[in-house]
C-alpha cells in the first residue's frame, strides 16, 4: 500500500482484478491488476468522467454493510442476458460500479468511475423503489439486498446493459426474436441485422427464505465465466454451529457450509414469512402528466436513433424543442408517483372520448457528462423509454375500440412504442 494510505483504510471491496479500499472520509482508491503480480500493482484516487480521470469521488452512503464493488469484464464473466433471456458480451473496458444503500435503505445510488461524481444515478430498488435494505453486495453486475427480517432480492444491473449507454451498445424496446445473436460485441455493434440488448432491463428477483438464523453480513460471488454464475452467501448458524448459507443465483436450495468462524454480521429476525411490504418507503412524490405529441410526420429521438445518431450525442434542447413544437395527438398520459430511476411503472393514457387505458411506461436514464442533483426538480432529466400495452389488453384490443384506436393511431400497431422524455419536479415532455 501507498504510504499515504497506511492505518486509513476502513473497508475495502474486490471483484475481478480490481479492488476498491475506501478510507476514514469516505473517499474511494481503486487498485488494478488485482489478480496479477503484485509488480503491476497500482492505486489512484481518480474517479468519475471524463473515462475515469475525474477528480476523486467519496461513498454515497454511510451503511456498514451497504456498498461493494461490482465488475464485469470480457475477460471473467464474458457476457450477460437481458430481459429476454438472450446472450450479449460485456464491453471491453470492462462494467464497473459501486452500488450503495443511502438515505433509509430504499436507494441504491451507485458510483461509476466513467460517470459524473454526484448521487443522481441509482438502481431502482425493488418493489418501485420502496423496499427498505439493510445490507448489500454485488459482484459482476448482480446486486443482492436483504432486509432486518430476512427478506432477499437480486437483479443483474449495469449502466451499460440496461440501456443508457448507446454510444458503445445497442439497445431495442422491441421483440428481436426474429433476430440471431452476434458472435460478438463489435458484430452486434455494427451489424443491425443481429439482436440488440432487449430492454427493458431485467428486474428485481425474489428470493427463497433461509431456513435457519442469518446474519447482517452478505456477499456475491462470481463462479465463472457466463452469465448468471454467481453464488449469493449469507452468514448464519445451524444449530450452535457458525457458517453461511448458499445457493445459486438461479435456482437450487439454501445449503450450509460450517466454518466455525466468529460472527461478522449481527443476527437478525429472519422471519418464516414475507415480510418485505412491512417497512415500505414512501412512494415518489412527483405526479406528471402530458399531452402525447402526434408521431405522424414527426421526427423525434427514437428516430435519429434508429438512423445511427446515438441519443447521448442529440442535444436534449433539439429534443426539448421537438417535443415541445409537435402536434398534440388528442391523447394524453398520467403518471403517478413517478421515479425516474424506476425501470417500469404503471401509467394510463386517456383516449380523445375520455377512455382512460392502462398501459405501462418504462424508462432508462440517459448518459449525462455534467453533475446534477437526484431525484427530479427544475433542471428537466433526460431520459430514454416506451409506452407499453400489457400483453392481455393488446391481445384482446379489438373488444376496446378506444384501445384498439390507440394502437392503430398512436402505437402504429405495435404492443411498444420507444420514446424519448424529459421530467422535472412539475412537468413532463415527451418526444
Amino acid at each position: 500500500m501507498p504510504g499515504c494510505l497506511r492505518g486509513r483504510l476502513v473497508g475495502i471491496s474486490l471483484d475481478d482484478d480490481e479492488l476498491v479500499a475506501v478510507d476514514d472520509n469516505g473517499w474511494i482508491y481503486t487498485m488494478d491488476n488485482a489478480s496479477q503480480d503484485p509488480l503491476v500493482w497500482n492505486w489512484t484516487s481518480a474517479w468519475g468522467a471524463p473515462l475515469w480521470s475525474g477528480p476523486g469521488r467519496q461513498l454515497p452512503g454511510d451503511h456498514p454493510n451497504g456498498w461493494a464493488l461490482s465488475v464485469s469484464s470480457p475477460w471473467d464473466n464474458q457476457t450477460f442476458t437481458d430481459v429476454a433471456g438472450r446472450i450479449h458480451f460485456v464491453g471491453l473496458a470492462k462494467m464497473t460500479m459501486i452500488p450503495t444503500l443511502t438515505g433509509d435503505g430504499s436507494r441504491i445510488t451507485y458510483a461509476d468511475p466513467w460517470l459524473p461524481n454526484d448521487d443522481s444515478y441509482e438502481i431502482g430498488g425493488p418493489l418501485g423503489g420502496r423496499f427498505q435494505a439493510d445490507s448489500l453486495s454485488a459482484a459482476g453486475s448482480t446486486t443482492f439486498v436483504m432486509n432486518k427480517y430476512g427478506d432477499m432480492y437480486t437483479r443483474t444491473f449495469d449502466f451499460d446493459s440496461s440501456g443508457s449507454d448507446s454510444i458503445f451498445f445497442r439497445y431495442s424496446w422491441e421483440d428481436q426474436s426474429d433476430k440471431p445473436s452476434a458472435p460478438n460485441l463489435v458484430a452486434e455493434t455494427l451489424d443491425r441485422n443481429t439482436a440488440a440488448i432487449q430492454l427493458p432491463a431485467p428486474d428485481w428477483v425474489h428470493q427463497p427464505k433461509i431456513p435457519g438464523e442469518v446474519t447482517s453480513a452478505i456477499s456475491v460471488h462470481s463462479l465463472g465465466p457466463g452469465p448468471n454464475r454467481r453464488e449469493l452467501r449469507v452468514e448464519g448458524l445451524r444449530g450452535a454451529e457458525s457458517g453461511f448459507w448458499h445457493k445459486d443465483l438461479v435456482g437450487g436450495d439454501w445449503e450450509f457450509t460450517p466454518t466455525g468462524a466468529s460472527l461478522l454480521g449481527t443476527l437478525i429476525e429472519n422471519a418464516p414469512t414475507d415480510r418485505s411490504t412491512d417497512t415500505l418507503s414512501p412512494a415518489a412524490p412527483w405526479h406528471l402528466s402530458t399531452t402525447l405529441p402526434a408521431r405522424d410526420g414527426a421526427i423525434d429521438g427514437q428516430t435519429l436513433i434508429d438512423i445511427g445518431f446515438p441519443y447521448s450525442v442529440v442535444d436534449p434542447r433539439m429534443l426539448d424543442a421537438i417535443g415541445q413544437h409537435a402536434q398534440p395527438s388528442g391523447y394524453r398520459l398520467d403518471v403517478d408517483h413517478f421515479d425516474p430511476v424506476a425501470t417500469t411503472r404503471t401509467a394510463t393514457v386517456t383516449a380523445p372520448d375520455g377512455t382512460v387505458l392502462p398501459v405501462v411506461l418504462h424508462t432508462a436514464d440517459g448518459l449525462r457528462m455534467a453533475p446534477r442533483a437526484s431525484g427530479l426538480d427544475a433542471d428537466p432529466r433526460h431520459l430514454v423509454g416506451a409506452i407499453e400495452i400489457p400483453s392481455d389488453a393488446y391481445a384482446d384490443r379489438a373488444s376496446n375500440p378506444a384501445l384498439d384506436a390507440f394502437v392503430q393511431d398512436w402505437m402504429h400497431g405495435n404492443p411498444i412504442a420507444a420514446i424519448t422524455l424529459s421530467a422535472t419536479d412539475h412537468d413532463l415532455v415527451i418526444r
